[in-house]
């Protein structure tokens, strides 16, 4: 099995959580994946993808919902992750509403 790594340079920790938000085309949902990160760099992980997050511009007939903080397990698929919303609340300066 591919171990997923912390996108902290440097880091190498297996990743505990994947800051992502709901993208949808109209016909296709996913989780627009902004990083991973281990349990140390969850905060940094965050803030970069809020930023990048402010920057996009989508298409016509694309959506990109808030950023969310999501507990990663390997082998299981997006829709099996659970939100942290107490994470998000530490971390996300815009946490979305609960």
């Amino acid at each position: 099995m591919h171990i997923v790594t912390c996108d902290v340079p440097g880091c190498g920790e297996p990743a505990t959580h994947k800051v992502a938000s709901r993208w949808t085309d109209g016909r296709f949902t996913e989780l627009k994946t902004y990083g991973f990160a281990c349990t140390n760099h969850v905060g940094d992980i965050c803030s970069e993808a809020e930023i990048r997050w402010l920057d996009y511009e989508p298409v016509p007939g694309e959506s990109v919902g808030a950023i969310g903080i999501y507990h990663y397990q390997p082998g299981k698929t997006d829709r099996q992750f659970h939100r942290d919303y107490e994470l998000e609340e530490t971390y996300l300066a815009c946490p979305p509403p609960v």
